[in-house]
């Protein structure tokens, strides 16, 4: 059988979200020059590009896990990504530990989700076979050397909320309501809502939640997903 002319191989689309602008530059620039990576979208607003109309036709999404305070996650925008295409590829970058984070990814979710260390010694193609390889469902954990598995009962209860609702808590806690939720994601508001329902009872403690159960359960998810300000 002949060789597949490598001309005739389709490049991988990509959707590229950072929240360094800098960054974002010299990276688009980086992308934009491998010959198998197609750029459909570069962003530093995860908004956009959950909103974006690329989402559907995009192979895999490289995500900066902190993009922001008043931001989604890197995590839950690629969950949220994933809602969308059930297809996309996820590639988590920071340059600080990930080893607790890349276990929050739920089993049914794991094929085609890595985590890729920022570090100054990964060569382009090494990045081009990553994307690709990921946005074929390859895993990959490209970690720092001294990112060790530690206990962390965080990722056990966020492990708990199924990926919808983690997308859906992680849109309430910019303050969205449930028919803005809704709009975000295609879905229903009473679908959204059912999903928070759902989702408070794993977050709040019945003899705590009282009436004010939303706040409560906003300020748990919050502290769950933290991430310092400095990681990037």
């Amino acid at each position: 059988m002949a060789l597949c002319d490598a001309r005739s191989v389709r490049a991988t689309r990509l959707i590229y979200v950072e929240n360094d602008p800098a960054l974002l530059g010299v990276m688009s620039t980086l992308l934009s020059q491998l010959s198998l990576v197609e750029v459909l979208l570069a962003t530093t607003d995860p908004l956009e590009a959950l909103a974006s109309e690329h989402v559907e036709d995009a192979d895999v999404a490289l995500i900066d896990l902190a993009l922001g305070r008043d931001a989604l996650t890197g995590m839950d925008l690629g969950m949220a990504l994933r809602h969308r295409n059930p297809y996309i590829g996820i590639v988590i970058h920071s340059q600080h530990p990930m080893s607790t984070i890349s276990r929050q990814v739920p089993q049914a979710q794991q094929m085609g989700w890595s985590f890729l260390a920022k570090t100054g010694t990964l060569k382009p193609q090494e990045l081009s076979e990553i994307l690709r390889s990921t946005a074929a469902g390859t895993s990959h954990r490209h970690l720092l050397a001294d990112d060790h598995d530690v206990k962390d009962e965080s990722s056990v209860t966020l492990r708990a909320l199924t990926p919808r609702q983690r997308t859906i808590m992680g849109l309430a806690s910019l303050g969205m309501s449930a028919p803005e939720i809704g709009e975000h994601l295609a879905i229903s508001s009473d679908s959204v809502r059912k999903d928070l329902s759902k989702a408070y009872r794993s977050l709040v403690p019945p003899d705590v939640a009282g009436t004010d159960v939303r706040t409560k359960a906003v300020l748990a998810y919050l502290a769950l997903v933290d991430i310092d300000d400095g990681n990037s």
